[in-house]
């Protein structure tokens, strides 16, 4: 019997892990720490109630020594955050005795999560990449600024600092800052020092967000480079430094050349994805930043042939890898739930924006909520979201009509007509309105 996998999270990229494997017949237990999350209704996973690798990663720790017991050896273990990469590396001596650990090795992790390593490694390797500066505290900032040159962007060190605790609120909420001034750098950097003294200063490239490119790649234990394929971001929300959704399958060979070459000198192994962004001025890709793991859009292997996730699967279970042919190009992952909001949005604003969305969705689509084949999870969505309005809504629609019955029947045992009572109101109103 295949291994199970055990997926961590049931939001886009765990939902996406199960449908991934479970279509393939092979046994998927999902992990999820909310009640009502979509993914849990997915007919491709046994979904379980777990604690969170970021807000109880101990008893996360002992509920997998406990899975792993009832589980036959073997089974393999998909994170889908960062803090679920980190929580497994901590502890990856204690749950690499029962299981399979997706993840590298902890010196290549370390050197995606820090963008400084990140960058560092590029340069050694050749790679093009943003200037930047590694801030510890304000007075590093007081020194590096007379270097810094306007547009520039203030990013965490790693990108999970800014979302422990509070301090993704006291970010506001923002994966990158966009610098204009000096003024508003020190005015931000005073904004998130609260949360995180360390910081990252980069030169912004120029260009929008459909110059974003990603390579995904796949390097077996001996780091070497398995199957990849490309893809360009045509939509991002918000824009400028947000969340990919409307993403577009495109053959760029030697972008996936350059992030394996990248990966294999960092001794890297498993799923990553690599981040460039074209800059229009100097005419080359340069690098942004290596996620670790699978991530959002990763479903697009599926559509275009090289799904990542049933290759890492089978080789890490050492079972035959599938066929894994060339990618095809112009399919296109659509966040549905972030693209009805700016559908809606646009409408309501009147800027005619709502017009590109759909020209740009135009096409082969396949999207991380719904799927005719597990129309459950959408549903589950649909629910989650509309149902507690739907039911306050009917729930005073009900109290309005058992009022108005009660007030009849008392009307009634009065000898009164309630519609007469309600005219005899109207009658007695200035100019009978």
């Amino acid at each position: 019997m295949a291994p199970t996998a055990v997926v961590m999270n049931m939001f886009y990229t765990g939902l996406g892990i199960a449908r991934s494997l479970g279509e393939h017949g092979i046994p998927v237990i999902g992990l999820t720490a909310q009640r009502g999350i979509y993914g849990n209704f997915t007919r491709y996973a046994r979904v379980r109630r777990a604690p969170d690798s970021r807000e109880q990663p101990e008893a996360l720790l002992e509920y997998l020594a406990s899975l792993g017991e009832e589980l036959t050896s073997g089974a393999i273990l998909f994170p889908t955050r960062d803090d679920d990469v980190l929580f497994l590396d901590r502890h990856r001596e204690r749950l690499s005795r029962q299981f399979l650990l997706a993840i590298p090795e902890s010196s290549a992790l370390q050197a995606c999560l820090d963008k400084s390593e990140t960058y560092r490694w590029a340069q050694s390797a050749g790679i093009p990449s943003p200037r930047s500066w590694s801030i510890v505290d304000k007075q590093d900032l007081i020194r590096v600024a007379p270097e810094a040159t306007f547009p520039c962007v203030l990013k965490p060190v790693s990108a999970h600092h800014w979302r422990i605790g509070a301090n993704w609120r006291m970010v506001g909420s923002r994966k990158a800052i966009p610098v204009f001034t000096p003024e508003q750098l020190f005015a931000e950097y005073e904004t998130i020092a609260c949360a995180e003294s360390r910081a990252l200063l980069q030169e912004m490239v120029p260009g929008g967000d459909d110059c974003l490119w990603i390579a995904a790649c796949y390097l077996n234990r001996d780091s070497r480079f398995v199957a990849g394929f490309t893809a360009q971001k045509l939509v991002q929300v918000p824009e400028g430094f947000g969340t990919g959704c409307i993403v577009q399958t495109v053959d760029r060979p030697e972008l996936l050349a350059r992030a394996a070459c990248l990966l294999e000198s960092m001794h890297f192994s498993g799923i990553a994805e690599v981040e460039f962004k074209r800059d229009p001025d100097a005419g080359e890709y340069k690098l942004i930043e290596v996620n670790p793991r699978p991530w959002d859009q990763h479903r697009l292997g599926k559509i275009c042939g090289v799904d990542l996730i049933r290759i890492a699967y089978s080789d890490l279970a050492g079972l035959t890898l599938p066929p894994i042919p060339k990618q095809t190009t112009g399919e296109k992952w659509v966040a549905e739930d972030v693209f009805c909001w700016e559908f809606l949005r646009s409408l309501w604003r009147g800027d005619g924006k709502f017009r590109s969305l759909l020209r740009l969705a135009h096409g082969r689509r396949i999207y991380p909520i719904w799927s005719i084949v597990d129309p459950l999870p959408m549903i589950g969505f649909l629910a989650a979201r509309f149902g507690p309005e739907l039911m306050g809504t009917l729930w005073r629609h009900l109290r309005s009509l058992t009022s108005r019955s009660a007030s009849k029947r008392r009307l009634h045992n009065r000898g009164l007509s309630y519609e007469n009572l309600e005219k005899a109101k109207c009658n007695k109103l200035p100019n009978g309105s």
